[in-house]
């Protein structure tokens, strides 16, 4: 299995108002320390960020996001991170079959390209405690009814190759 890192949408205009919420930094912890073992393994990490309402500041990622010069970034115009962007050429030119989705949010973005990679059979699952969610209700949705994925399981895949 070769995978690669999605991370959508964790931009200002998105979650920037949620800093102060409980679960904000924590989830932020585990899509950084993720994307940290991701980059180690020499695998990619893409960031997709929505310019739809435009391309200013507030469009900008949080400042939470670690992000790195290696890191691809897709920028799209609709849900789904797969639709009318270079995100499947990324994914193909670099042999990968299955993608690990966390970002925002649970109910729109993050669903729309979980079920944007099936329909192109790309294996996919949702990180675990790394999606955010305009409701709470969104969140059990998607971990009751969608694949996860742990950062502890992915770290142990991408150290056994």
């Amino acid at each position: 299995m070769n995978m690669a890192l999605l991370i959508i949408d964790v931009q200002e205009a998105f979650i920037g108002n949620q800093k102060g919420e409980q679960g904000y930094h924590t989830t932020f912890e585990y899509i950084n320390e993720t994307a940290a073992l991701f980059r180690n393994a020499g695998k990619p990490v893409i960031i997709v960020r929505d310019i739809e309402g435009g391309d200013d500041d507030r469009f900008q990622n949080v400042e939470e996001l670690l992000v790195k010069n290696s890191d691809i970034e897709v920028l799209k115009e609709f849900s789904n991170s797969f639709w009318k962007t270079n995100l499947e050429e990324i994914l193909k030119e670099r042999n990968i079959d299955f993608v690990v989705i966390c970002g925002n949010a649970a109910e729109y973005c993050v669903l729309a390209t979980y079920n944007g990679a099936l329909e192109r059979n790309f294996g996919a699952a949702m990180l675990q405690h790394g999606v955010f969610a305009k409701h709470p209700n969104g969140l059990l949705d998607i971990y009751n009814n969608r694949s996860l994925v742990s950062y502890e399981v992915i770290s142990y895949m991408l150290s056994n190759k």
